[in-house]
């Protein structure tokens, strides 16, 4: 039994096997409480499974590249349900599952996000897919924005703050408020291209 691969609940296949036990359970709790407690029991299959999405978007060989080179292995497509691929992860890595049911992130040895992964478990439009995270990126302060009217960028190492952008205050009107806003992206880009050039790719600072 050791080595029975974990897979996540097809429940397209589910709902094919089993139509009047989801009908019913539908008629209990309402159809949208159906579907909602499909996708949250869809990620935590998901998330105990061996697997990753087969699809890792529009360059899936630099994907597999970057992961592999990471330490990732890849062992094949699920037998009857190709949407996924078993996986070994590196020592330390996990996925983990985000607020929201639809969302998972893989991380690293040091909890460090490499990977969103999508994974819509209901029935009627089951999909997944992932892309590969970057260790930096820039994020907007909307609540500055919102609350003080001035336009400030962060840049973030895996989701922790590392430099912010000088205030910009941003002006009445809509159109040039969004024009101003820009600029302040436009500085957290900068100070990582100067300080981490090479910021926008997935394989590049993680050690």
């Amino acid at each position: 039994m050791k080595n029975v691969k974990r897979v996540p609940i097809n429940t397209t296949e589910q709902v094919k096997k089993n139509p009047i036990g989801v009908l019913a359970e539908a008629m209990v709790v309402g159809g949208s409480e159906m579907i909602l407690h499909q996708e949250a029991q869809g990620q935590q299959s998901f998330v105990g499974s061996d697997t990753l999405p087969t699809d890792m978007g529009h360059d899936d060989e630099h994907t597999k590249a970057v992961l592999e080179a990471a330490g990732v292995k890849f062992l094949g497509v699920v037998e009857g349900d190709p949407m996924f691929q078993y996986v070994k992860l590196p020592k330390g890595w996990k996925k983990m599952p985000t607020d929201h049911s639809m969302w998972s992130k893989l991380v690293d040895e040091k909890g460090r996000e490499r990977a969103a992964i999508f994974y819509k478990a209901a029935f009627y439009d089951r999909r997944a897919n992932m892309r590969l995270s970057t260790r930096f990126s820039a994020s907007r302060d909307y609540e500055r924005q919102n609350k003080e009217g001035v336009a400030v960028a962060h840049v973030m190492d895996c989701g922790k703050v590392v430099h912010t952008t000088e205030p910009i205050k941003l002006p009445a009107d809509t159109l040039e408020k969004y024009e101003v806003a820009e600029k302040a992206d436009q500085a957290a880009a900068a100070w990582l291209d100067k300080n981490y050039p090479d910021w926008r790719n997935p394989a590049a600072y993680w050690d």
